[in-house]
């Protein structure tokens, strides 16, 4: 995926944060949380009840591999943001525990592990990827066939969807779905196909379209107009193939 992500920093932090923690696949384990520079996420550590009257710590293990604590909240005497790092940039819910942490930046990304009354809870790693760029449709015919390529220049998609108007696209008998949805083809066009085509593209952080008008003679008709024109060329090869055979016979008598 291109973005911020190391792959092997993420491992290592990983492994860390197991050793920290001494848990793997529990349920109080590790889950993947997707941001993009400059935005807002939420680190929800999904615990049931009012914690409103739970001594909570949110720590941060980040790519200098050090362990420092970004939120301690005591009901009595509640303390936050004693790292410089997060100053200003934490909104803290005391009722769930949730930490939304705004204006990401790029060492935000890392491993955020919670304590509640002295237990773990779990922990949240923050991946940081760039949203995608908007998206283009190009367009190419193959004699009665029609085929719509979508385009991004850069990152990783997630999902691509088509759309002809406000329906979505799926395969049928003229309409094939190809290359991870990048591509659609319609089979033997018709007056039928006209329409605006929408190509949607999503990745964790961002959504983006790009529509294609197809309205046109050339655009929607090229099945009709070469079997219009195949019979044309028909017709004239036996009006010619005919005439041909009437002098034949005016000639011999």
């Amino acid at each position: 995926m291109l973005g911020l992500v190391d792959p092997v920093e993420m491992l290592f932090l990983s492994l860390l944060l197991v050793l920290r923690l001494g848990l793997l696949h529990s349920a109080t384990g590790s889950k993947d949380v997707f941001g993009a520079i400059a935005s807002s996420v939420l680190l929800d550590p999904e615990v049931e009840g009012d914690l409103s009257n739970s001594d909570i710590i949110w720590e941060f293990l980040g790519s200098n591999r050090k362990i420092v604590t970004i939120l301690d909240y005591d009901p009595i005497h509640p303390k936050a943001e004693p790292n410089r790092q997060f100053k200003s940039r934490l909104s803290f819910n005391a009722s769930n525990g949730s930490l939304m942490l705004n204006g990401l930046k790029p060492n935000d990304q890392g491993v955020y592990i919670i304590t509640v009354d002295g237990k773990s809870r779990g922990s949240r790693v923050l991946k940081l990827i760039k949203p995608l760029p908007e998206p283009s449709i190009s367009i190419i015919h193959l004699n009665t066939t029609i085929k719509l390529t979508c385009q991004i220049s850069e990152g990783k998609v997630s999902s691509i969807l088509w759309q002809k108007g406000d329906k979505m696209i799926r395969n049928t008998e003229r309409y094939w779905l190809m290359q991870n949805n990048s591509v659609l083809i319609i089979s033997e066009a018709n007056k039928s196909d006209c329409g605006i085509y929408t190509c949607i593209v999503e990745n964790p952080v961002s959504r983006k379209n790009c529509s294609f008008p197809l309205i046109n003679d050339k655009d929607c008709e090229s099945s009709e107009l070469a079997a219009n024109a195949q019979t044309s060329v028909t017709g004239t090869m036996l009006g010619i193939f005919f005439l041909l055979v009437v002098l034949c016979i005016m000639c011999k008598y």
